[in-house]
């Protein structure tokens, strides 16, 4: 095995995932069974919230971090 110098608390797996708030209106999804492919239909303007979990490679994770629709951000 080549040592590399990275040390096992240093990797990091994150995985992120979209969701729409619970009250929007319903919406279909459509594909044919079995496949990965399938397809959201809604309305264009819906928002999602985003959920983002980071777990290390030691077994430790870090918080859940959620992100909402920012309002009125200026550089």
């Amino acid at each position: 095995m080549v040592n590399t110098g990275i040390k096992k608390g240093d990797i990091y797996g994150i995985d992120e995932s979209g969701f729409p708030p619970a009250d929007q209106e319903k919406s279909k999804v459509v594909g044919v069974r079995g496949t990965k492919t399938q397809h959201k239909q809604g309305a264009a303007d819906w928002e999602n919230v985003t959920a983002i979990v980071t777990i290390c490679t030691d077994g430790t994770s870090l918080h859940l971090t959620i992100i909402f629709k920012g309002q009125g951000f200026t550089e």
